[in-house]
């Protein structure tokens, strides 16, 4: 070991006891704890939702079509390096005997599928052979089937080998819930079940290397016809990829909070370790230490305590870790894989870049202290060089913040949110505070002399303040709207809301079914559907003339549900024009976000292909559709006298209590042939991600209030030093030491009051703007945050200052007045 290293390890342990290398090294640990958490919780849910995400689509791409997909198809595009596979996906019934039922057909070809796997009974690889049929245990329980029993497939009885018990790539909307069944492609022709003209989804699987897959996306998407969608990885998660995700950067913007006032407390406790260290660097430097020597001394230290804090923010990691995967077990599809090595080690790179970009500045000063301070006590000088290092080292950390974070825009967004909010806030508590002492002093002695203090220590009342409401504003309004999100999300499903869709109803089944519901007193109406596709507006192609953002909106891309009905649907309130008399043969309505976004009002005329056919409509009003109602819901509606003899399917929503469930399988023992959905499953889904977001934002809020009540305690530490030297000269005036004790109390409780108060006063307005555009709920007043923010603010810091601040003794004044 060198000289210098011995000699930083003997000031380090020295250092170890002063509060301000106590405070460093506990924010920093905290910064490398969260930062530890965050990236291997993040890594394995990346990987995880990427591996999942391939499994379900049982591809890394797909190329999804409403007609058939040729190989013509795909001349010219970039395939080195690329598996595929054909898929077609419709609808058909098949049965054995007087027993017939609605399934979805996959007709596959070798190799099926590109990812994942199908899991059956008896296990196995490959697909069907030709001639036989996997099918999902529903098919097998509802037509009463057996291992090596024939089921009717069109012209073509197939032989039931396997039972299918899992299986990816299932297709999107409605048939993705229909019970499946696999078959061979070779199969197609001899069964007759698919005809020109029949309702298919074309499917290609794509899989490969990430390169070579997103090499073939780029070319793939410029190439897109009307009736063609490409499904990827990253843009088409299922439903707890996106919430993982949307979890994860919730998380990450949360912990922007904790770093950054991690990085507040480290840059003042290495400021006020430096002004410590001049009369020490001067002595050293006029023992014979070059200023480069002096600059590793202290780096030196910087880097064992980091070596110390990364070994506790690892291990603290990793446990944090474990309990946040824990509360979201088991809501993963499956377990989650482990984190690339190098994650385990991000915290700790996070902690290196915070010291040494915080601490370098401070120890270039020191290195240019002249050795005259130890005889006349000069300060280091100040000059341009030493104020742009401090920017650079600055620009760099906040670089390092919005890379680890991967959300610049938000994160930066937030980062000015805190900078420009706590600069205000700052001069707000400081005009706030000699308001109110002013009548203090009017009327009592230490009022006064609160008065004089207040109005000499402005800067620091002034970073005390800021921190202090922004730290109390930020953690109001995650708690606040943790809570009303949950109670808005809850509010949005009354008791009575549908948990059951049914699907699939023929229309001979139409009354049969109508006498079903009214016998159980279920409340429920059928609706008709009818798929068509936009392809006009007044009496011209459509596409030409929209602008291209019009042109990639979804309802010009698909098939749309249409429905006919002459009277308004009671969940589907009007926002302009009025509904249709009778006779007013070509009349339609149009949901409000359709038309606002696609630039259509009332008066357009509007025509459809619906089967080949060709209809036309013109807009008479415009409803307002709450897509989340669960309640059928519909883009276009005709009247009924344009479509009431287009073939249509019929579709329904109802609720059934929990104590009514016995009467769904009554319903599919009556009609074998329709599709039940069960949303239950997808409400209590979701609720689970809302609470174990809850929790996860709560542990986020616990680390950033540790890192809050210890910048307070070192603002208040440097505060009080000044404090220390007021308190001796009014005790040697004759002031006695309680007073001396009650005037810091006395203004921590008055900083901690006005504090509080505009944290709510700043939390209620956050809170309304959330509530307004985000929640789109009616803002409202929150009273519990006026009645416990002021009293809890001013307790943290009088309880800090009583902790902190030792009355003196009146040989310990005459000590300090002589020391200067």
């Amino acid at each position: 070991m060198s000289l210098l290293t011995r000699l930083a390890a003997r000031q380090l342990l020295t250092q170890l006891r002063t509060t301000e290398w106590r405070a460093l090294l506990l924010a920093s640990w905290i910064a490398i704890a969260l930062t530890t958490l965050l990236a291997v919780l993040g890594d394995r849910l990346e990987r995880g939702l990427m591996r999942e995400s391939a499994s379900l689509l049982g591809a890394d791409l797909v190329l999804s079509s409403s007609r058939p997909l040729t190989p013509e198809r795909l001349q010219g595009l970039p395939l080195q390096g690329i598996q595929q596979t054909p898929v077609i996906q419709f609808p058909s019934m098949v049965g054995q005997g007087d027993n017939l039922m609605l399934v979805s057909v996959r007709a596959l070809q070798a190799p099926y599928p590109l990812r994942g796997e199908l899991v059956t009974e008896p296990a196995g690889t490959g697909i069907p052979a030709p001639g036989e049929v996997w099918v999902e245990p529903r098919v097998m329980t509802q037509l009463q089937l057996q291992p090596g029993a024939q089921l009717e497939f069109g012209y073509q009885p197939l032989t039931v080998s396997r039972e299918l018990l899992a299986s990816p790539d299932r297709g999107t909307g409605f048939r993705s819930f229909s019970p499946h069944i696999l078959v061979n492609a070779a199969d197609l022709d001899a069964s007759g079940v698919l005809a020109p003209g029949s309702r298919a989804n074309y499917r290609i699987l794509f899989a490969g290397s990430s390169a070579a897959v997103r090499t073939l996306d780029q070319a793939l998407r410029p190439t897109l016809a009307s009736h063609e969608r490409i499904h990827a990885l990253q843009a088409d998660q299922p439903l707890t990829g996106n919430a993982l995700g949307n979890a994860l950067s919730y998380l990450k913007l949360s912990a922007l909070i904790a770093l950054l006032l991690s990085a507040l407390t480290i840059m003042l406790a290495l400021r006020r370790f430096s002004l410590g260290q001049h009369t020490r660097s001067a002595l050293l430097l006029n023992l014979g230490l070059r200023p480069g020597q002096l600059v590793r001394v202290y780096l030196y230290q910087l880097l064992l305590a980091w070596l110390l804090t990364a070994s506790a923010g690892i291990l603290t990691g990793f446990l944090l870790e474990s309990a946040v995967y824990q509360w979201l077990a088991e809501l993963l599809p499956q377990a989650l894989p482990p984190a690339h090595w190098l994650r385990w080690l991000s915290g700790a790179a996070l902690g290196l870049a915070l010291l040494v970009l915080l601490g370098l500045p401070p120890i270039l000063q020191l290195a240019r202290i002249p050795v005259a301070h130890l005889l006349r006590g000069d300060a280091p000088p100040r000059d341009r060089t030493a104020l742009l290092l401090q920017g650079a080292s600055m620009i760099l950390l906040a670089a390092t913040l919005l890379a680890f974070l991967e959300a610049p825009l938000a994160a930066l967004g937030l980062l000015a949110f805190l900078l420009l909010g706590g600069a205000l806030f700052g001069w707000l508590a400081q005009g706030c505070l000699l308001l109110c002492a002013r009548p203090l002093a009017r009327h009592l002695l230490l009022g006064r002399l609160l008065l004089m203090r207040l109005r000499q220590q402005r800067q620091w009342h002034r970073l005390q303040a800021a921190v202090v409401v922004m730290l109390l504003t930020l953690l109001s309004v995650v708690w606040v709207s943790r809570t009303d999100l949950i109670e808005q999300w809850q509010a949005q499903f009354p008791s009575d809301t549908p948990n059951y869709f049914l699907i699939n109803i023929q229309p001979w089944q139409k009354a049969e079914l109508d006498t079903f519901f009214a016998e159980r007193a279920l409340d429920t109406e059928l609706y008709p559907m009818i798929r068509g596709r936009l392809t006009q507006l007044n009496g011209n192609p459509i596409q030409p003339q929209l602008n291209a953002e019009q042109q990639d909106h979804n309802t010009l891309r698909r098939e749309l549900n249409l429905s006919w009905r002459a009277e308004r649907p009671a969940h589907n309130p009007l926002v302009a024009g009025d509904w249709w008399q009778p006779g007013d043969t070509d009349a339609i309505s149009i949901e409000q976000d359709m038309a606002r976004e696609l630039g259509l009002e009332l008066g357009d005329r509007l025509g459809f292909d619906i089967g080949g056919i060709a209809v036309e409509g013109v807009i008479r009003n415009i409803r307002e559709v709450v897509w989340t109602s669960f309640q059928p819901n519909f883009y276009i509606i005709f009247n009924p006298e344009a479509l009431q003899n287009a073939p249509s399917t019929w579709i329904t929503s109802f609720h059934l209590p929990a104590e009514q469930r016995a009467l769904s399988r009554d319903l599919l023992q009556q009609f074998p042939s329709l599709t039940l959905i069960d949303i239950d499953q997808v409400l209590t889904q979701l609720a689970g991600w809302l609470q174990r977001l809850g929790d996860s934002s709560a542990l986020i809020l616990a680390l950033s209030l540790g890192c809050g009540l210890l910048l307070l305690g070192v603002t208040l530490l440097q505060a009080l030093e000044q404090r220390r030297f007021e308190s001796a000269l009014l005790q040697t005036l004759g002031v006695s030491a309680e007073q001396a004790r009650r005037l810091d109390l006395l203004e921590f409780l008055l900083i901690g009051l006005v504090c509080g108060g505009l944290a709510s006063a700043s939390a209620e307005g956050v809170l309304a703007m959330l509530h307004q555009w985000l929640l789109q709920i009616p803002p409202r007043l929150h009273g519990e945050l006026w009645l416990l923010l002021p009293p809890l603010a001013a307790m943290v810091f009088v309880l800090i200052g009583w902790l902190i601040r030792r009355p003196l003794r009146l040989d310990q004044c005459y000590r300090l007045l002589r020391a200067g």
